[in-house]
């Protein structure tokens, strides 16, 4: 019976935890990895931010290969199959999931690990910031949490992005990631259309880098912190013309406490230009919960982000904040065996209509308080 909830993080990283074993040989292995996840999103069905359907099949392989002995080839791939009524319009009363299903790399990379020296890979990855924030991305359901500092998917090499470098070490007591995110884009002139000989050149550079390093205190306490650099541009809303804007960066400082049993953690982030360009804000997170041996967990968390317009581009809101991100969830789960699982989990969703960020509702398209919204699930890894 798993007995850490540190072990969602992990699989949030990862793929699921309880691979099965295609092949072990003195030359090397692989195994196979997967979830299936069967969730529903309930509340208000014009104002909460979470509505229907949340369902898919989660699969993948992790190779590794002796080359001598002290290097190590390895390599993962992990899809998803979305089940397609997930993102239905409200206005469609019938969707053929079937036929909507769409199949998404969630990670795709190669590399070498070093017994002494770390371990280097270049592929779709997490970035080095996901060293740290993902402490607090431990929800017991899929799709609550790790919204409050500004990480996020293909969000400046942060968590699982494309065409990323990696090296990672861990040496005693500390573990350092260093992350770095190739340019994507290419040049366009900032019009897009280069019909003029005046046409001004755009770099639209979409790099990005980050660092992060934590170290353990004692056996269940760690400290970590991170920072991360991203290239950007923006488009004048007025002129329609793409601009290369300042960097995006964010700087967080976390702890895990990790007892196997008892489970706390907190993350904040600083960031500039990150949520938007000339936008700064203060992101915080925190997860707290316990596994108890009869196979039940219990989580709370909470998620939130200030955002305050800090520049000519933030337009009205220039010199305004307010809460992008502000919520509380509770939730339980019940592990029937090391595989099959159900999870509740409900939000206390506190995000107001004159949000940046603010709930619209889908029939009238105005701004509305954010309705609480919770999701039943069921989940079986293998």
């Amino acid at each position: 019976m798993k007995k850490t909830l540190v072990a969602v993080a992990v699989i949030a990283a990862a793929g699921p935890a309880h691979a099965v074993s295609l092949l072990n040989t003195q030359y090397g292995s692989m195994d196979m990895t997967g979830r299936a996840y069967a969730g529903h999103y309930f509340g208000d069905d014009r104002d909460s931010e979470m509505y229907g359907s949340n369902t898919y099949m989660r699969f993948g392989v992790k190779g590794r290969s002796k080359i001598n002995d002290t290097l190590t080839a390895i390599g993962t791939y992990e899809g998803q199959l979305n089940v397609g009524d997930k993102t239905a319009p409200a206005t469609v009363p019938t969707i053929d999931t079937e036929k909507n299903s769409t199949v998404a790399t969630r990670l795709a990379f190669g590399g070498v690990s070093h017994a002494d020296y770390g371990t280097f890979t270049f592929g779709r990855q997490n970035g080095a910031a996901n060293l740290v924030t993902s402490w607090t991305d431990v929800s017991l359901t899929d799709g609550y949490g790790n919204h409050g500092v500004g990480v996020g998917v293909d969000k400046f090499g942060t968590k699982r992005s494309s065409d990323v470098f990696k090296y990672s070490l861990t040496y005693k007591s500390f573990g350092t990631d260093l992350s770095y995110k190739l340019k994507t884009n290419q040049a366009s002139c900032a019009d897009g259309t280069c019909t003029d000989a005046a046409d001004v050149a755009v770099d639209r550079d979409n790099s990005a880098w980050g660092i992060a390093m934590t170290y353990k205190l004692f056996t269940p306490f760690t400290l970590g912190a991170s920072y991360n650099d991203g290239k950007q541009t923006y488009t004048n809303t007025t002129t329609k013309v793409t601009q290369d804007a300042d960097d995006a960066t964010l700087w967080t400082l976390g702890f895990r406490y990790d007892d196997k049993a008892f489970y706390a953690a907190f993350n904040y982030g600083k960031g500039s230009n990150w949520y938007k360009p000339d936008y700064d804000h203060d992101g915080y997170e925190a997860a707290i919960g316990y596994t108890f041996l009869s196979g039940w967990n219990l989580l709370a968390m909470w998620n939130l982000q200030d955002a305050e317009g800090t520049g000519p581009l933030a337009g009205k809101y220039n010199g305004k904040s307010t809460d992008t991100v502000n919520y509380y969830t509770l939730g339980a789960k019940y592990n029937f065996n090391r595989r099959l699982s159900i999870a509740a989990e409900y939000r206390i969703n506190n995000k107001e209509a004159d949000s940046f960020a603010a709930v619209k509702d889908p029939v009238t398209s105005l701004p509305v308080d954010a309705a609480n919204d919770w999701q039943l699930a069921a989940r079986y890894d293998f």
